[in-house]
């Protein structure tokens, strides 16, 4: 089930007119409560929305602090910290 084509250019418009604010809850609503894939296009139409507008959606932030605290894994065992150390010293010697 999908939404037909005059209807999907309508909730577009309708979506597109919304707030930032406004578009960044319904992201959040839409990630906890689709039952069926007309739900799941609204959501991917909030989220486009956001992109456009140079925003972040919630998948974005996720995936954003997945990358940070895989960094800090990294640093956290005794072969990242050496890497670390090589880094600062290798960026010393450069500047």
């Amino acid at each position: 089930m999908c939404l037909e084509p005059e209807n999907h250019m309508e909730w577009y418009k309708r979506t597109k007119a919304l707030s930032t604010e406004r578009l960044h809850k319904l992201d959040l609503y839409w990630r906890d409560n689709f039952e069926n894939s007309v739900h799941q296009e609204l959501h991917s139409m909030v989220q486009m929305i956001l992109v456009e507008r140079g925003e972040k959606t919630l998948e974005m932030q996720r995936q954003e602090k997945i990358q940070e605290l895989n960094r800090s894994l990294q640093l956290s065992n005794p072969f990242g910290r050496v890497l670390s150390e090589i880094n600062v010293l290798f960026n010393r010697r450069l500047n």
